[in-house]
């Protein structure tokens, strides 16, 4: 059986809001801890240190962290939110966390220098700043954590101020020995070695974390999906079960109507309005018809090889003004395997859209090509286009902007299930004024 891999390149931790206030709140016990640690040698321990240069270091610390709260709270009154990514969108949430994590190796390398060097047990605390920054920042930044770590001790190894007690417990460590002595140069090599399994490690699992709360959150999603089209499939079954009966009324009534008009001789443009009637009515069962399969895959549909061209036909099988649907395919005998009636419903429900943006003069444009691995195929309107508003909610169940009765805003939704449910994608690009464009994309291997 193969294992799956070790390394995934395109998964790794970033900074969220909830991870970066977690690293505020560690840098206040930092502070906290650095005070207490030298009230204790100062007065409890009686070790001369200098106090002045450790106390300035940890006002940095506290500066610093005091300043990248009130930035915190400027993120969060703009409305972040705190599982939100601090990156991108002008958010440089990497940038801010490793410069507060480089400022702190550099303060602890100089109170190290003033406290003994690497002869002080505190050295150890190196590999704090080097777990969180694989934790909470990205793989490149981390490395970089890591470097100026091991940029520290090596300074470290060449000079600090030496305290008496620590340099006679740890002598091939103090700053006064030869700094390429073996012992020395063993003991750097094993710390650089140590920080970057560290860090190497810590970024591999986080962002395997990463990745397993995201498969879990579109595992939901899809459950959610799932529960929502259910529903709708109930709901459009319903309707076309209750609907069946008064349709089928209305139709014989108006076929009987029809004749009795023949018999009268009424009025031409009366015939007329009577024949629309039963034309519009076997247009709401064609629409009932397909409400029960449009919510998902047709009921008990299998899959079918079809050929691209053979797939574009189909859609424009039962769509309202076909001869406006300018079809351009490229030359290709490449089949998919699909439940053709669901996926060409979730075409032709983009191409009636398309229809309907158009002014009724104007063709609307549907290109297609394939690929080794997938179809491509875009659905071009000349219509008002849509707003960047209007674009983030399209899909949006019962979002629409079309008039009163000429839609219920579910089309897209349901088109995007489709497409999602056959692995498939769809995309809009739209401006005001210039029209849009639907680019949907199926996979031709599964």
């Amino acid at each position: 059986m193969a294992l799956p891999p070790l390394i995934r390149p395109h998964v790794h931790s970033y900074p969220t809001l909830e991870s970066a206030i977690w690293f505020l709140q560690l840098r206040w016990v930092a502070v906290l801890g650095q005070l207490l640690t030298l009230a204790v040698v100062t007065w409890g321990l009686r070790i001369e240190l200098r106090g002045v240069s450790l106390l300035s270091m940890i006002g940095v610390t506290a500066i610093s962290n005091a300043a990248y709260w009130f930035w915190l709270i400027r993120l969060h009154r703009s409305g972040v939110t705190r599982t939100d990514r601090l990156s991108g969108d002008g958010v440089l949430g990497d940038q801010v966390i490793t410069g507060l994590l480089l400022l702190d190796i550099c303060t602890l390398t100089g109170m190290l220098y003033f406290s003994g060097g690497l002869t002080n047990p505190f050295a150890l605390f190196y590999f704090v700043n080097i777990a969180v920054a694989g934790a909470i920042v990205t793989p490149i930044w981390a490395w970089m954590c890591w470097l100026a770590t091991v940029a520290g001790v090596f300074l470290l190894m060449l000079d600090s101020v030496p305290i008496s007690i620590l340099t006679s417990h740890f002598p091939t460590l103090s700053s006064g020995t030869d700094a390429w002595s073996i012992p020395k140069v063993g003991e750097f090599v094993a710390f650089a070695a140590c920080g970057g399994v560290i860090t190497y490690f810590i970024t591999i699992l986080t962002g395997e974390l990463r990745q397993r709360e995201n498969e879990l959150q579109e595992a939901e999603a899809a459950r959610i999906r799932n529960r929502q089209l259910e529903a709708l499939a109930t709901l459009a079954g319903g309707a076309a079960h209750e609907l069946a009966t008064p349709l089928s009324t209305i139709a014989v009534v108006a076929k009987e109507l029809g004749r009795s008009l023949e018999k009268i001789r009424a009025p031409e443009s009366l015939s007329q309005d009577v024949a629309l009637i039963r034309d519009e009515l076997n247009r709401c069962r064609e629409i009932l018809n397909r409400m029960t399969s449009a919510a998902g895959e047709a009921a008990g549909e299998g899959l079918r090889r079809i050929t691209l061209d053979e797939f574009l036909q189909e859609c424009l099988v039962g769509l309202r003004e076909p001869q406006r649907v300018q079809v351009k395919t490229t030359s290709s005998e490449q089949v998919n395997l699909l439940p053709v009636q669901a996926a060409a419903q979730a075409l032709r429900n983009l191409m009636q859209n398309a229809l309907d943006a158009t002014p009724a003069t104007q063709p609307i444009e549907v290109s297609a090509s394939t690929s080794d691995s997938h179809w491509q195929i875009q659905v071009i309107d000349h219509g008002t286009g849509m707003s960047p508003e209007v674009l983030e909610r399209v899909g949006e169940p019962f979002f629409t902007t079309k008039e009163p009765g000429r839609g219920m805003g579910l089309g897209l939704y349901l088109t995007e299930n489709v497409l999602r449910r056959l692995d498939g994608t769809l995309q809009f690009s739209s401006r005001l004024g210039q029209g849009t464009t639907a680019l949907v994309t199926l996979p031709t291997e599964r």
